[in-house]
């Protein structure tokens, strides 16, 4: 849920090409970028079990996936963890993500719908792209469809983060605008959007901020931080939309890892999705506990999510929108912020 820097800085790594010249990791093991809440515990518990050191460096999804595409053919880390299928798909596309590292696991079916053909990436767990958060007391009835954002009742009313800020919300953006008739036909969607008012603020902060303050009467957020405000705060509710798109962790090897550390890594993987440690992960006090898990064996999410029955959940074409992230995020800034 860290994030912080813009996601931007991505098209950076596009430019990359293969031919490997490897950053030396010396004796620290393994090394994890972590934008996920519980990375550390989960580094700290594998170490207990393997005795394999990790060192974690926390960042926000944005900032590591900035610092990623920076490092190039000479990776300082050798696991990277956040959110956001569409973003690791864009790094396997830039030829900085290593290929066969997803396990062999008892994949729900939505899980199987998430796995990438040349498993360049492991989701890890689903939260949703697009959640909707208010207050009952201010706003009686919420928008239910991506469609009802326009309504002239909710002029100026609707606030969400800056995808190219905040990594996790172009997977929601991706949404809204396949929902429109994909890129570029769904422009005009977004751009009815702001001109119905639509306010953009850089992080999860600003927009809770906003709505607190009465600013805006709906914050559009990933789930898990939707969820985690209303836990703090009774006077809130969150709806999902129809549909909601999946917004899978994941974890990410770096391509041309040495083949001891990549064995290391791999199993670091494996470590992450037992059941055991998905309970670690589930028990964790930031929003990012708050997850589906995406195998049957993993124990049951936490009592504040609804079950996923019922709920219309869109898995998006992840290395399609992978590919077009940088260049909508940038005309986002551009038109819609006016960055």
């Amino acid at each position: 849920m860290k994030r912080l820097l813009p996601i931007g800085l991505i098209l950076l790594a596009l430019a990359v090409g293969a031919g490997w010249a490897l950053w030396p990791r010396g004796p620290q093991g393994l090394v994890l970028y972590s934008a996920v809440d519980y990375g550390d515990d989960v580094a700290r518990a594998f170490t207990r079990a393997t005795g394999i050191p990790v060192t974690v460096v926390d960042v926000s999804t944005g900032a590591l996936l900035a610092r990623v595409s920076a490092e190039g053919n000479r990776p300082k880390w050798t696991l990277a963890w956040f959110d956001g299928n569409e973003a690791a798909a864009g790094l396997d596309r830039a030829h900085l993500a290593a290929l066969h590292t997803l396990p062999k696991l008892p994949w729900t079916s939505l899980g199987r719908k998430l796995l990438p053909a040349d498993g360049s990436y492991t989701p890890t767990g689903l939260t949703l792209a697009g959640a909707f958060t208010y207050r009952p007391s201010i706003l009686a009835h919420p928008p239910r469809r991506w469609s009802d954002l326009e309504a002239s009742a909710l002029r100026g009313a609707v606030g969400m983060n800056n995808p190219a800020i905040s990594g996790p919300m172009f997977p929601m953006l991706a949404g809204m605008l396949s929902q429109a008739g994909g890129w570029p036909a769904g422009k005009s969607f977004v751009l009815g959007l702001k001109a119905n008012g639509l306010h953009v603020y850089p992080k999860n902060a600003n927009t809770l901020a906003a709505l607190k303050a009465g600013d805006i009467k709906i914050a559009i957020t990933q789930s898990s931080a939707a969820w985690n405000w209303a836990a703090q705060d009774p006077n809130l509710r969150v709806v999902l939309p129809k549909p909601a798109f999946a917004l899978p962790s994941v974890i990410v090897v770096a391509a041309g890892t040495p083949a001891h550390l990549r064995k290391e890594a791999e199993r670091f993987i494996r470590f992450a999705m037992a059941p055991a440690t998905q309970r670690l992960r589930m028990a964790d006090s930031e929003g990012d506990a708050l997850y589906w898990p995406l195998t049957r064996n993993a124990p049951a999410p936490n009592k504040r999510l609804p079950s996923l029955e019922g709920i219309d959940v869109e898995v998006l074409p992840a290395a399609l929108w992978g590919t077009r992230e940088a260049r909508i995020n940038s005309w986002f800034s551009r038109v819609v912020v006016g960055q």
